[in-house]
């Protein structure tokens, strides 16, 4: 059975606004929530202000557990993610895109590194995290112009028309001479727009209490402070403006947060209320909520700003922008675990059983005395602790120090086992720190103090990978959708000492980001080994050799120099693509050209006795034909000089038979005509 379609309702600016206080009213980070105050606490353990002395003449010291556990986790990951090694890259999607995904990958380390300050950010997020649960930063695209302002002297009508032709050249200031020539100033503009990473303070970030991730959250916000002058420039009308009122940032300004983080400085923030009006604080919320606007009973992501109860925008968001990393996650929950809080009672244990020692040894030093009722000349002197004092007594026994307990000898064992106990629950151990002086000796080899170095590390690598996968794999992923989507402007972009044009707007596919992470004692030149190894393999072993050819030994000592912490490889080796025909020496190439000669010649020796060879072969063919025609001839010579003598004899017969008949004729006529016949 199909359900009828239910009417809703168009949301106008005041729902909205509605919608969204009553979003962040129920939100995580909002008001005096668990969170904000366990984040207080921890804050106070990390200054070392807590645990407090039980009693005022006591010892004031304080294990500072939760400072060194924290700043040891965050020196390892910044020295894995924040020293501009390469870590991330883009995976190419095919054989064709390879040198494509390099420019992209270039591309993004120019905008990570170059246009924002990683390392501070890194350090932000880290500390966040390690400190709050969650370390959150926002990652958008902030349209700016910078416009630079020169002068100019005596120039012609012309000449200005020319210089105000181009787009972002304007006219600031001119002057004309008597003889009409210019001079003035200029402003020269240009678009400085690009990706901005700015991390956010904890109480700063709101989201709905039972969030599981960012990605499938229906509400989460950023709220902070802006000037009324801020407000201004960013666009927002002067009458929507004057709508806030009198509205504060009172929210921001007793968070307990906020109170602890400056307490050490002492001084409260005046927020602008004391001189003019253009610099007082007003509360701004950006707000990402999912609302059905239009009343169509489909809800869309929204992104809502407001300040006090004024709506100064609103439109369809593509995305929401922010990433967080969260040390110790907690599965189907955005908030994970507290790893400063781990670490609290042990600096809880560990300060009150040094404040023991320490007091037992200042009573040790300085006892309590018993003294004998009128014993003394002058009490006051036995007060006085000045080295070498005299203290006049009536008898031998007037003084006497009081017996001190001896100090439990299990409390060194017992720190010994907080010691132990803070590296099970941190994962940071003195190995990784090079402060175990029994691993770091004459026993133990080099290899076997990396060994054990690397194993202390296993619980430091899964942060890290927490930190890869969480906050850096996204923050890539986001800087490229960002640049693609925003970006005009084609750029020049350094690829292994070469410069290659590269147009983001041209980007559109979505790209796979590879992480990898070096954690640990000399990773990195273990890395960097590594690819020198496989160099000797490839050109020692003939057969590979044959497929190692120089683009792809550019490709391994490229890598190698990356691993070793070379960051411009480009100054150190050249692309082969790029380098120059080689030309010869001119001793070697006359031994070419003599070689040559000689191989000429060589050729030409052999063309001659192969024509000789084919020349002889000839004659004696020529012979054998001739001899053959010789013999042939003479028997038909024979033959014909046979048949020439049959011939002739035949003839002969001939003849003779024909003089025959001719005397036989002749006699018959002689006969005829003799008179006697």
């Amino acid at each position: 059975m199909k359900m009828a379609k239910k009417d809703y309702k168009k949301l106008s600016d005041n729902n909205i606004v509605t919608m969204v206080d009553n979003c962040a009213g129920l939100s995580v980070g909002y008001a005096d929530s668990e969170l904000s105050s366990e984040r207080e606490k921890v804050m106070e353990y990390y200054n070392g202000n807590l645990p407090k002395p039980a009693h005022d003449g006591n010892s004031k010291y304080i294990s500072m557990d939760v400072y060194d556990s924290v700043e040891s986790m965050k020196a390892q990951l910044l020295e894995t993610f924040g020293t501009r090694n390469k870590t991330v890259r883009f995976a190419p999607q095919n054989a064709d895109d390879v040198e494509k995904a390099k420019l992209c990958s270039e591309y993004a380390d120019f905008v990570v590194h170059r246009q924002n300050n990683i390392g501070e950010i890194y350090n932000s997020i880290i500390h966040d995290g390690l400190m709050s649960r969650n370390g959150v930063a926002k990652v958008f695209w902030e349209e700016s112009n910078h416009v630079d302002y020169e002068d100019f002297e005596d120039v012609t009508e012309s000449e200005l028309d020319f210089l105000l032709a181009q787009d972002n050249v304007e006219l600031i200031d001119s002057t004309a001479d008597d003889l009409g020539l210019v001079s003035g100033t200029i402003g020269v503009s240009s678009d400085t727009s690009q990706v901005v990473i700015e991390p956010l303070a904890p109480e700063e970030f709101l989201i709905e209490a039972q969030a599981k991730s960012l990605d499938s959250v229906n509400f989460c916000a950023h709220r902070s402070k802006k000037t009324m002058s801020e407000l201004r420039d960013e666009g927002y009308s002067e009458k929507l403006l004057q709508k806030i009122g009198e509205h504060s940032d009172v929210e921001l300004e007793t968070d307990p947060e906020i109170l602890s983080r400056f307490q050490s400085v002492g001084t409260r923030d005046l927020g602008g209320k004391n001189y003019q009006d253009q610099v007082r604080n007003v509360m701004v919320m950006e707000a990402y909520i999912m609302l059905d606007v239009e009343g169509s009973g489909i809800a869309e992501l929204y992104k809502v700003i407001k300040a006090g109860n004024v709506l100064l925008h609103k439109e369809l968001a593509p995305r929401r922008p922010f990433i967080d990393f969260c040390p110790v996650p907690i599965p189907h929950s955005f908030y994970g675990q507290n790893y400063g809080l781990k670490v609290v009672p042990t600096q809880n244990a560990r300060s009150v059983l040094t404040r023991s020692i320490l007091d037992h040894a200042v009573t040790t030093n300085n006892p309590r005395y018993a003294v004998m009722k009128g014993g003394l000349s002058n009490p006051k002197e036995l007060t006085d602790n000045r080295i070498g004092g005299i203290v006049n007594t009536t008898r031998p026994d007037a003084i006497s120090p009081m017996m001190q307990p001896p100090l439990n000898p299990f409390t060194f064992q017992t720190i010994q086992m907080l010691d132990e106990d803070k590296e099970d629950t941190t994962g940071v151990s003195r190995i990784s720190q090079g402060l175990n002086k029994d691993a770091v000796s004459k026993q133990n080899s080099a290899a076997m103090v990396e060994q054990l170095a690397t194993m202390s590390q296993v619980r430091q690598k899964v942060i890290a990978r927490n930190f890869a996968e969480q906050f850096v794999k996204p923050l890539y992923q986001m800087v490229y959708q960002l640049v693609c989507e925003n970006e005009k402007e084609e750029r020049m972009i350094e690829l292994s000492g070469a410069y290659y044009p590269c147009n983001p707007s041209e980007w559109r596919e979505k790209r796979d980001v590879v992480v990898e992470i070096n954690l640990g004692y000399g990773q990195q030149e273990q890395e960097s080994q590594k690819y020198m190894m496989m160099h000797a393999m490839f050109s020692q072993d003939p057969t590979l050799a044959k497929m190692y050819r120089p683009e792809n030994q550019y490709e391994v000592m490229t890598r190698a120099l990356e691993s070793a912490g070379i960051k411009d490889v480009g100054a150190v080796l050249t692309n082969p693509a790029d380098l120059p025909e080689e030309q010869p020496d001119p001793a070697q190439e006359m031994q070419m050209q003599m070689m040559q000669k000689q191989l000429e010649l060589q050729e030409r020796q052999t063309a001659i006795g192969e024509m000789k060879a084919q020349v002889s072969a000839e004659i004696d063919r020529m012979k054998l034909e001739l001899e053959q025609a010789k013999v042939e001839n003479s028997h038909a010579i024979q033959s014909d000089n046979l048949e020439l003598k049959e011939a002739q004899l035949e003839h002969k017969k001939a003849i003779d038979e024909a003089e025959l008949i001719l005397a036989q004729r002749a006699d018959e006529i002689t006969a005829i005509a003799s008179p006697n016949g």
